[in-house]
């Protein structure tokens, strides 16, 4: 007998959407801006973009992030620093920020209470309500503070972050000055191909699984194409436990700037739409969809992030496997599980993460890692088979490093139809991976396209 599971609330309580749709009241709120500003990509020490803000204005606006409204004030900073909480007590994992230079500051000549037009591609895009105006001291060290180090967080820290951890590059090439206040989007961005088919904003997947009669919805986060190993897991995570089985699958990637070595953002949305239109998972159960995020890599932090996006968008469960949202060995391998099945103390969880005062109220389903095994030829869990010797390891250095030969993976490893995804980006890119011509090509055209507004 299936147990009863009610669609969780909006983290905070409800959405915040932030959008303005009236034209017309878009154009007059940009009329009476003090100053306008170009958004710009974040920049590390060799030029190469790592983030750009307007994909965090993007997910704030409609809803990701809630129950964040804008760009954070000093003291809410701090606070999540200290205890991963935001001022009104709902737990939250990264500071977010709007950061200019002191040059910039200087030549726009706002001050708190101002109203500033920021511009996307030479276009009115958004506006923000300076409440507070605030310098970061030491980026570097708002990096080590951000992400943790050894000594503070034993539990799950192995080693300290440095410039190979894409999260602590980002926090720590931030410009000084910090515009706090809430965003608004007041001139709609339309999604560029093939990003437009798998727009669904909180609203919207909350609308779409009521009309496909979802009520339980597992989400798989990826940053990757689908190799089988993710497909099984997806399979496996929405039959177990108490969903019996789950009624949908949804599949959320996150899509900005990534580190070298993986897919472009088109091969992966592409690829897992293949899987979908292919029957590999029923389509009638399984949805494609997507986040503007430009990865931190912060794994138990990351997480964290993933169910507020999840829970936000209407999802009852969450998968979560081994080195979840991580690069490296900065982390302990299981660390999100940590956290969703006990806490972690010094983060400011004493307890889960679903256990805590104002925490999340989406479910985690925590795997464990999975094989290939050649004499069952089939994947499996390592407790699951007893062929240990045989057992290989599904590693993506390994399909990678295929991929990059040129070389046709086998079934086991790709379906067909994801492949040629690969190979179609490949050439239309002439790489098949994120490399620097990629991340600053992409810079240029982002994901969006904005309509002309005359003001």
């Amino acid at each position: 007998m299936s147990v009863l599971i009610p669609r969780p609330a909006p983290h905070g309580g409800r959405l915040e959407e932030r959008v303005v749709h009236d034209r017309e009241l878009g154009k007059k709120l940009a009329k009476g801006c003090a100053a306008s500003f170009d958004i710009r990509a974040t920049l590390d020490e060799n030029g190469v973009p790592v983030r750009n803000v307007y994909r965090e204005i993007m997910s704030i606006c409609y809803g990701f992030f809630s129950p964040v409204e804008g760009s954070m004030k000093k003291a809410e900073v701090e606070r999540i620093l200290k205890e991963r909480r935001l001022l009104n007590e709902w737990v939250f994992p990264y500071p977010l920020v709007f950061d200019i230079t002191e040059e910039e500051l200087k030549d726009l000549g706002v001050t708190v209470g101002d109203r500033l037009l920021l511009r996307l591609k030479g276009k009115p895009f958004a506006i923000l309500d300076i409440d507070e105006i605030w310098r970061i001291d030491d980026p570097e060290d708002l990096a080590h503070r951000t992400f943790g180090t050894p000594e503070a967080n034993p539990e799950v820290v192995n080693e300290p972050f440095n410039a190979k951890m894409p999260g602590w590059v980002i926090y720590k090439n931030l410009s000084p000055v910090v515009l706090a206040g809430k965003y608004r989007i007041i001139n709609e961005p339309t999604f560029l191909p093939p990003f437009d088919k798998f727009w669904y904003p909180p609203l919207k997947s909350r609308a779409e699984y009521d009309r496909r009669g979802w009520r339980t919805v597992i989400n798989h986060q990826t940053r990757n194409v689908p190799h089988v190993g993710h497909e099984f897991l997806m399979k496996d995570a929405a039959y177990t436990g108490d969903l019996e089985p789950c009624h949908g699958i949804q599949v959320n990637a996150i899509i900005g700037v990534k580190r070298p070595g993986d897919y472009p953002d088109e091969a992966i949305i592409e690829g897992h739409a293949a899987v979908n239109e292919g029957g590999y998972i029923k389509p009638e159960r399984h949805i494609v969809t997507f986040t503007l995020w430009d990865m931190r890599y912060g794994n138990p932090l990351e997480s964290m992030l993933h169910g507020i996006i999840r829970q936000n968008m209407g999802c009852t469960h969450h998968m979560f496997g081994r080195d979840h949202a991580a690069v490296g060995e900065y982390y302990d391998m299981y660390a999100t599980q940590t956290l969703w099945s006990k806490g972690i103390p010094s983060y400011g969880f004493p307890d889960a993460i679903t256990e805590v005062p104002y925490g999340l109220h989406i479910r985690p389903q925590n795997m464990r890692e999975f094989w290939y095994c050649p004499v069952c030829n089939e994947i499996a869990y390592s407790e699951c088979c007893g062929h240990t010797k045989e057992k290989q390891k599904f590693s993506g250095s390994f399909v990678r490093g295929m991929v990059a030969e040129g070389l046709f993976p086998p079934k086991v490893i790709f379906r067909p139809e994801v492949y040629k995804v690969i190979v179609k980006w490949w050439k239309h890119f002439d790489y098949p991976f994120c490399n620097p011509k990629y991340v600053k090509e992409k810079e240029q055209r982002l994901e969006v396209d904005l309509p002309d507004m005359d003001i």
